[in-house]
């Protein structure tokens, strides 16, 4: 079911300053949440730190096991610990799941029945994090964690959309329908409609919760609007990673039109036909085995 623009007028001024007020009273992330992002930093952290750290919230302690044991990382025996999970993944794999988790939270229960389709939404986001991960091994290899840090900024860099959806479910949905009806890509009927879009929104989030700059970056510009020059490789990842995650058929919404990639992006990345096959088929495989993070992140 999808709202005809017609049966809802959004005062496009009203809507704006109210998104704006909403924004600026998020409530913070969890404290156990910051205070894990703050200790991951600490050289002397050790793995039994971030274990007492999670497990003071069970409820992220549950979920961030669930996918650490999933078929995702396909790892050869149980982890009943953080400290196991923080040992065999290594520490900002952890962080980010943590991230991750605490923010798909934040918005989890907010929802109409004719809102976003969350299973959908989840499938895309899940396809550009693995798509944007294998893009980062080919392509900034130079950088150990660079695979890890791309797949959560992919992970998330639709988490505009989502705050969108759960606080201005009414509004979001006459989006979509203006993005169905005159054939224009989100970001485009977003701005039209509501006076800003989910990456301005996402940046505004990341700032609020104290993400890191290149985590904001992924999150705020993949869609090329204002990209800082620190951080544009990160954007160009997901932008790139978000383009083809629609091509394979795994589109955010059926209602908007398909983004399409920068030759800048492309042409910086480079890649020989052979690569893009490579990078197509890996990011395929590696969504096939993401079927049960996909379950942990739609509450199946």
């Amino acid at each position: 079911m999808l709202l005809e623009t017609k049966t809802v007028r959004v005062d496009r001024n009203v809507c704006l300053s109210t998104i704006e007020k909403r924004l600026t009273d998020l409530p913070p992330l969890p404290a156990v949440v910051v205070k894990i992002m703050q200790t991951i930093n600490n050289p002397n952290t050790s793995a039994d730190d971030l274990n007492n750290l999670i497990r003071m919230d069970q409820g992220l302690a549950s979920k961030v096991l669930r996918i650490v044991n999933s078929a995702y990382y396909g790892l050869p025996k149980k982890v009943s610990t953080i400290t196991q999970a923080v040992m065999i993944l290594g520490f900002n794999t952890v962080r980010n799941l943590v991230m991750g988790v605490s923010a798909v939270n934040a918005f989890a229960n907010k929802r109409i029945p004719y809102g976003l389709n969350r299973d959908k939404f989840w499938e895309h986001s899940v396809a550009v994090a693995v798509t944007a991960q294998t893009l980062a091994k080919k392509r900034m290899s130079q950088m150990r964690s660079a695979a890890e840090e791309a797949f959560i900024g992919g992970l998330l860099h639709d988490i505009g959309t989502l705050f969108l959806d759960a606080y201005f479910p009414v509004q979001y949905a006459v989006v979509m329908a203006f993005a169905d009806k005159e054939k224009k890509q989100s970001k485009e009927a977003e701005q039209l409609v509501l006076g800003l879009d989910h990456a301005y929104v996402g940046r505004k989030i990341a700032e609020k919760w104290c993400f890191p700059g290149h985590l904001g970056a992924m999150i705020g510009e993949h869609h090329l609007n204002s990209v800082q020059s620190e951080y544009k490789e990160w954007a160009w990842i997901v932008h790139a990673a978000d383009c083809i995650a629609w091509e394979m058929g795994y589109a955010a919404t059926p209602h908007a039109l398909q983004p399409e990639m920068s030759d800048a992006v492309r042409e910086w990345l480079g890649f020989s036909e052979e690569a893009w096959t490579w990078v197509y088929e890996t990011s395929k495989n590696q969504f096939k085995a993401s079927a049960s993070l996909i379950q942990i992140m739609t509450g199946h």
